[in-house]
């Protein structure tokens, strides 16, 4: 009764500063024993994406990466909206969002559609450059946060998206309209009306640092390491048994 629920359809109306956040447990085939999970926050209308990573998923992790995050945001956030998952409803993360001034919101239980900017977004960045492999060793957790953080900066700043603006269901099937022209987060942001001419200013400055050849050399870089470590641990482990 704390949390309320938001439900899909209320999303649309909502300016920048509305995001939805979750968790990808990096666990290959077998969920049980400690892993690497991703948490992200994905703002509805910029669809600008933030991913770390940390060990396990407990309260205190769970908050300290939303900490992290919510800094990274070129915008202040005024919503959180996780899932019913108990890493975000608890007491640490609830009163972490009441001191910083954010309001939190929950998905219907079992409902996705509650949460779809996220999820999608789960496939794009998370699970693109981390891949499906089980990460079970804390040694990683650098590596892992590092490329996540790069990752964000090419899918924010230099990956467009179309978005869906319209939904309506033709008999047995769904028809969906979409943008004409693709966009970036960027983009979206810098043409915002609410977000103030100081946060797009340091934003823009941003940019212009960025060299998205640079970043692609590094984030293939920094893959290929994973990589190799994995190839190393796995070795390791076959000796051991």
């Amino acid at each position: 009764l704390l949390i309320p629920i938001r439900k899909s359809h209320t999303w649309h109306t909502l300016p920048p500063g509305y995001g939805q956040t979750d968790t990808v447990a990096h666990c290959g085939d077998l969920l049980s024993g400690d892993i690497i999970y991703s948490l992200g926050i994905v703002d509805f209308f910029t669809y600008w994406a933030e991913y770390t990573a940390q060990w396990n998923k407990g309260q205190e992790a769970t908050r300290e990466s939303l900490e992290l995050l919510t800094e990274r945001f070129p915008f202040s956030l005024c919503e959180l909206h996780p899932d019913t998952g108990s890493e975000y409803i608890n007491q640490q993360v609830y009163h972490w969002t009441k001191e910083e001034g954010i309001t939190m919101t929950r998905s219907e239980p079992y409902k996705k559609n509650d949460n779809r900017c996220i999820e999608e977004r789960n496939n794009t960045i998370p699970r693109r450059h981390l891949g499906y492999v089980r990460l079970d060793d804390q040694y990683l957790l650098p590596l892992a946060t590092e490329i996540l953080r790069v990752a964000c900066l090419i899918h924010n700043h230099f990956r467009p998206v179309r978005r869906m603006t319209h939904k309506e269901r033709r008999g047995a099937k769904w028809h969906r309209t979409y943008e004409k022209v693709a966009r970036t987060p960027y983009s979206r942001a810098m043409s915002s009306s609410t977000i103030t001419k100081r946060q797009k200013a340091e934003l823009k400055q941003v940019h212009e640092s960025l060299d998205p050849l640079q970043l692609q050399d590094e984030l293939a870089r920094l893959k290929g390491v994973l990589q190799k470590k994995l190839a190393k641990l796995n070795k390791n482990n076959s000796r051991v048994r």
